[in-house]
């Protein structure tokens, strides 16, 4: 009896004692997992939740109605590489020397004085990687090329997929074209004719998390940087098929309508790009696959799911018929400062901890940063720059807005888009755009005028004066020598 009893009160102390005991992998796992959806090229009105009658997006809109969704989210450049770097860093992209994009071997005026990020900052990889995540990048990058930018050597611990090019080469296997080799694929050794890029990158992007899952026992982050849906415009064949057809059902032999904009440009006034609609519901598609598979894996309520594009729209290069998007009611595209560029679709998710929302406080791509850190309990560098704001106090209800005296963009190029070097100021609710090259000022009262076509410039001259004086300094702090 006495040693039954002995033996009952040292399992009891062993059992106490390992309780005690750190538990590396439970404590990892408690962590929430986070997946951020990067899209490239995606306009704001490209969603079903954000608007959309032509294109089908069931499931994407189906997440966005679980989690908070952002109706005035800005991305931090109009074209894609430094808002990639504000996404990295969560800093305005000038700060680190990205003004436009990266395009390896081929310099012009549009180009960036960067040439990839610089390892002095701590991205939001290297970030998570401090943290305890297993940290997995896919897809498009173009925020650097060759072994000092990609994103091994900016804290991802597994990359897959990541061009040279900032579009690929094609999105039917194997991914290249004729005389563009920086836009090829990599790691995309073991496909097959008829293979999509966006469902490889998928499937890829599933086996990182379901790897994760089973052999690091830590939970992950991972960019899934989808190349879709930028040029080129290509589809599967069905997909295409389905959306002439919805063309015609919807439009018949009504012409497209094209809205005049500044240097003699013009935009589409409607979606109905039948391959760009199919590149859509494609898309969709795989979101769906990816919650699925979270689904399936039980880790739904764990995990963290940003989805998010790096610019407007692109509607400016082609013939009318091609153009791939439109903008509509927004003014312009990718390129422009107007909110056809820069207006974007973004929510986060994350079931039982991020209430069902929606916003319209500007937001703005290096606001994620701090955002996912606060998130998942990680904290900034003593010393760390950060322009971005957490929208974690307004998105649990503690705050209703942000309290943030502007946003501003700064692009001093001129690019294939047709724009010409320009910066905005969006400051309580009005926005001034600023032509550099040309000295000309446009004033727009968002709230009243979000196509911007009623210029107030000449109306209010000291609201114009007061913004560029503010835009001005805010360029000279900004801005990398």
């Amino acid at each position: 009896m006495r040693r039954d009893e002995t033996c009952r009160r040292v399992l009891v102390v062993v059992t106490l004692v390992v309780a005690m005991l750190p538990q590396t992998g439970q404590a990892e796992r408690k962590k929430p997992n986070v997946l951020v959806i990067f899209v490239d090229d995606l306009g704001w009105t490209d969603l079903g939740c954000y608007g959309s009658k032509f294109y089908e997006t069931p499931r994407i809109d189906r997440l966005a109605k679980q989690g908070a969704l952002f109706t005035r989210a800005y991305s931090s450049c109009n074209v894609c590489s430094p808002t990639r770097a504000s996404l990295m860093t969560g800093k305005y992209p000038q700060r680190i020397g990205f003004t436009s994009w990266l395009n390896p071997g081929k310099p012009s005026g549009a180009n960036s004085a960067a040439t990839h990020l610089p390892t002095s900052e701590t991205t939001i990889g290297e970030a998570f990687q401090q943290a305890g995540y297993r940290t997995g990048y896919i897809g498009k990058w173009h925020v650097g090329s060759e072994k000092i930018g990609m994103p091994k050597q900016h804290g991802f611990d597994w990359q897959m997929a990541t061009a040279k090019h900032g579009l690929p080469g094609s999105y039917f296997h194997p991914y290249k074209r004729k005389g563009l080799p920086s836009a090829d694929v990599p790691d995309m050794e073991d496909g097959k004719p008829g293979d999509y890029l966006t469902d490889v990158l998928t499937d890829k992007g599933i086996r990182f998390i379901r790897e994760t899952v089973k052999e690091s026992k830590k939970p992950f982050f991972l960019i899934l940087g989808h190349y879709a849906v930028h040029t080129p415009i290509q589809a599967p064949k069905k997909l295409v098929e389905k959306y002439q057809a919805k063309k015609m059902r919807m439009y018949g032999s009504t012409p497209l309508k094209m809205i005049p904009e500044r240097f003699n440009r013009k935009v589409p006034a409607r979606q109905q790009n039948p391959t760009y609609a199919g590149m859509m519901e494609n898309l969709d598609t795989n979101v769906g696959k990816v919650i699925d598979a979270l689904d399936e894996l039980g880790l739904t309520k764990d995990t963290i799911i940003v989805f998010t594009s790096d610019n407007g729209g692109s509607c400016m290069p082609g013939s009318p018929e091609k153009r791939p998007t439109s903008n509509y009611p927004l003014r312009a595209s990718k390129g422009w400062n107007y909110e056809g560029g820069i207006r974007i679709p973004t929510f986060i998710t994350w079931p039982g901890k991020i209430p069902a929302m929606t916003t319209a406080e500007p937001v703005i791509t290096m606001d994620l940063y701090p955002t996912l850190l606060e998130l998942t309990g990680g904290k900034q560098l003593p010393k760390q720059t950060v322009d971005g704001r957490s929208l974690v106090p307004m998105i649990r209800g503690q705050k209703k807005t942000l309290n943030r005296p502007f946003l501003a963009w700064w692009y001093p190029h001129s690019n294939g888009h047709g724009t010409q070097p320009c910066q905005a100021i969006l400051r309580n609710g009005w926005k001034l755009i600023h032509y550099i090259e040309q000295n000309e000022t446009e004033l727009y009262r968002l709230d009243a005028d979000v196509g911007e076509r009623n210029d107030l410039a000449k109306k209010e001259p000291g609201k114009a004066r007061e913004l560029l004086e503010i835009l001005n300094q805010w360029v000279k702090e900004t801005r990398r020598n």
